[in-house]
């Protein structure tokens, strides 16, 4: 019989641990190969991948197709090529050039505005667009760290280029154009420079001695200067002159050239005379010590800090009007400067004093010069249409219309014309080419007064017939001649005084027309024209809250206006005025109708504290925006037994939160705020859990858009207010 020896605890806690021990080493060395052979494997395939010299396969990128069509005035370029582009720019005094990616959205919003643009100045300037995107082609390997599209360059002829940074809106490029086709205008007289100052904000004045000397030095300088600074000042604020006579530069105290004066609203600023005369120093120095009463801000719809320097100095002015880039005068940003220059006159300086009175007799002339306007180009409209052709100009005996006939040996000239072409008829020429019978110098006898020669054309294309002879012997004594010929009448001679003058005035009405499609012109009532209150004139230096003077657009930037709470837009003349202190949170609106009165006012009860707060109110909200519900009927919603949450405004605010006898929950919320949209349905369902409870009403509104008085303005988004 065998015996069966229990197995102790001992023995089995033995047995368990060996195992266990076992299990750990084979565990550990699993962990230890299995990490080698990744490592090794991880060390092949990199070797492997180091090893191979095979290029990344990419798919080609599609064909390239025109951009613009085939019949337009822009040469398109869509390959890329920039050697053809720049033969064709080489050729040309003026190109614009357009670097375009076909893809990109802007590239292709700016197509239809370049083309316009074509079709305005294609007599001047070429055109031309280039495929800048398109892979291995010359542009993209040429300008590849180009980042964004699309570029504006103008090349001018021995200069670099000038690239365009401003509005991409036809007009706005057609007065660009405008200036760099004439970036310099003429000072003849000393008072032209306050004509001048009427116009721009500013005046760089250059001063040149053009006296016998093929070129003044310095003056291409100057001239590329002007050109260089349109980069940084698109719409020409600062305008550039030049004063090219001795005389007039010794009345206006300069004794050397060349020279460059700054004429700004306060002070004349004169550049140092053993300075580098060179345009990007030049550029430099004008824009560092250029400064403006106001100014026009044009944010690049991009982010950009161009308000920055304005609202963080304190209080800002601004003024939202229609900017027409066709138009040379602005009748709402004149009477602003001339506010801003009396309100900043502490030292009732006399130059500052007649530029504001200047500037208020020119905008009291606004209107008189449209409407002179209007009707030259009514006047050309119907001349134009009913234009038949030229009669002939008549030169009776010694009075002669044209200078160039005055003398006795122009008219010997037209006589021996005459003569020879006689003789050319009857084959009879003589030694010195000219030819008179003795029966033709009793010719004239036989010539009526009321005969008239038509001799343009057969003075240069020949020959007479017989018919033609004895009228054209009368052309040496006769006492009544006729012509159809360019040199009398200006007709087909692009330069004689009468052409330019009627192409000057053909440009004034193309202008015109299209101004028009952009805004209407805004002109003064008569009311608006009063003198500025007592102790308006620097008031500026007299008290703690002066502010920056500042216009914006409101056809392209009412999107500002409407975030300060202006439907500029629906306004009269589409303008508006706002007084913003961004440090206050506070913004203050004009309620009347704009006027040079009504502004002067508004200004002075804003430095005395007597105005009132602007609450921004949106009682029609938006059906897009995010977190807004279709408004519905409260007495609809209790018949029907639906929850309703009213969406309160400013205006409806204190009337249903501070209501009597009634408890208001209202939430707080932003239409940007992701977590009130989050929290969005629960505070639903909590206004369904007490839509029984009476005198309690569940409300919301948008803090973004609802300016409110400071105790009930909230900073965070979602925020729950309960109001017993």
């Amino acid at each position: 019989m065998s015996v069966v020896m229990p197995v102790t605890v001992e023995e089995r806690d033995v047995d368990r641990g060996r195992c266990d021990s076992k299990e750990t080493f084979f565990n550990s060395n699993m962990y230890f190969y299995g990490r080698e052979i990744c490592f090794i494997l991880a060390l092949l395939i990199t070797s492997y991948a180091a090893l191979q010299n095979a290029p990344p396969k990419i798919s080609k990128s599609p064909s390239p197709i025109p951009f613009f069509p085939r019949t337009s005035l822009v040469a398109d370029f869509y390959h890329g090529q920039l050697g053809p582009a720049f033969e064709r720019v080489a050729e040309s005094d003026v190109s614009f050039l357009m670097y375009y990616a076909p893809w990109d959205a802007e590239s292709q919003a700016t197509r239809m505005q370049f083309k316009i643009v074509a079709q305005y100045y294609y007599k001047q300037v070429y055109f031309a667009a280039i495929n800048c995107w398109q892979p291995h082609s010359e542009c993209r390997q040429q300008f590849s760290r180009v980042q964004q599209f699309p570029v504006l360059i103008v090349y001018t002829q021995q200069n670099k280029g000038i690239q365009y940074k401003g509005i991409r809106e036809a007009a706005h490029m057609i007065r660009f154009l405008e200036y760099v086709l004439r970036p310099i205008e003429r000072i003849t007289r000393p008072a032209d420079v306050l004509r001048l100052m009427s116009v721009y904000d500013a005046v760089v004045v250059g001063f040149f001695n053009f006296s016998g000397i093929a070129g003044s030095p310095g003056y291409y300088s100057f001239y590329t200067t002007a050109l260089k600074f349109l980069e940084r000042d698109p719409h020409r604020e600062i305008g550039f002159a030049v004063v090219t006579d001795m005389e007039t530069s010794a009345q206006m105290g300069i004794d050397w050239t060349p020279t460059l004066r700054i004429y700004m609203w306060n002070e004349t600023l004169q550049y140092p005379h053993q300075a580098e005369f060179t345009p990007d120093v030049l550029v430099k120095w004008i824009f560092e010590n250029t400064h403006l009463v106001s100014v026009w801000v044009t944010p690049p719809g991009v982010k950009s800090l161009t308000l920055a320097p304005y609202v963080e100095e304190g209080s800002v002015l601004i003024l939202f009007t229609p900017r027409n880039p066709l138009q040379d005068w602005n009748y709402n940003y004149n009477m602003l400067r001339e506010v801003g220059l009396e309100y900043y006159n502490c030292d009732l300086n006399p130059w500052v004093s007649n530029l504001a009175k200047h500037l208020a007799s020119e905008r009291a002339e606004m209107k008189k010069k449209y409407s002179e306007i209007e009707t030259e180009c009514l006047f050309w409209k119907e001349h134009r249409r009913s234009e038949e052709d030229v009669l002939p100009v008549h030169v009776v005996g010694e009075q002669w219309r044209n200078g160039s006939y005055h003398s006795g040996q122009t008219r010997r000239k037209l006589y021996r014309i005459c003569e020879r072409h006689s003789a050319q008829l009857h084959g009879d020429i003589d030694d010195d080419g000219a030819h008179v019978r003795e029966n033709d110098l009793n010719m004239p006898k036989k010539c009526k007064k009321e005969e008239r020669v038509t001799c343009s054309s057969h003075l240069d294309y020949g020959p007479f017939t017989e018919s033609q002879h004895r009228y054209y012997i009368c052309c040496k004594n006769s006492h009544s001649l006729s012509f159809h010929t360019s040199m009398l009448t200006g007709i087909g001679d692009e330069r004689s005084s009468d052409a330019l003058q009627e192409a000057a005035s053909i440009e004034r009405c193309r202008r015109l027309r299209r101004a028009k499609r952009i805004h209407h012109p805004v002109f003064p009532h008569s009311a608006y024209h009063r003198k500025s209150p007592r102790h308006f004139t620097g008031l500026a230096c007299n008290t703690n809250k002066t502010m920056s003077l500042i216009a914006m657009d409101s056809l392209q930037f009412h999107q500002f206006a409407a975030g300060l709470g202006i439907d500029v837009l629906a306004r009269h003349d589409k303008t508006a005025i706002v007084i913003f202190n961004v440090v206050q949170e506070s913004s203050y609106i004009l309620d009347t109708e704009f006027s040079k009165g009504a502004m002067l006012e508004f200004i002075k009860n804003y430095t005395d504290g007597l105005l009132n707060r602007s609450l921004r109110s949106s009682s029609s909200l938006s059906g897009g925006a995010l977190n807004h519900y279709p408004e519905q009927d409260m007495e609809d919603c209790w018949q029907q037994g639906v929850v309703c949450v009213p969406e309160l405004n400013s205006n409806s605010f204190h009337h249903i939160v501070m209501a009597q006898n009634v408890s208001v929950v209202l939430l707080y919320h932003s239409p940007y705020c992701t977590f009130c949209h989050r929290v969005s349905h629960i505070y639903l369902t909590v206004a369904r859990y007490f839509r029984t409870v009476q005198h309690l009403t569940f409300t919301r509104i948008d803090g973004e858009s609802n300016d409110l008085p400071w105790e009930f303005t909230m900073h965070h988004y979602p925020t729950i207010l309960f109001s017993p």
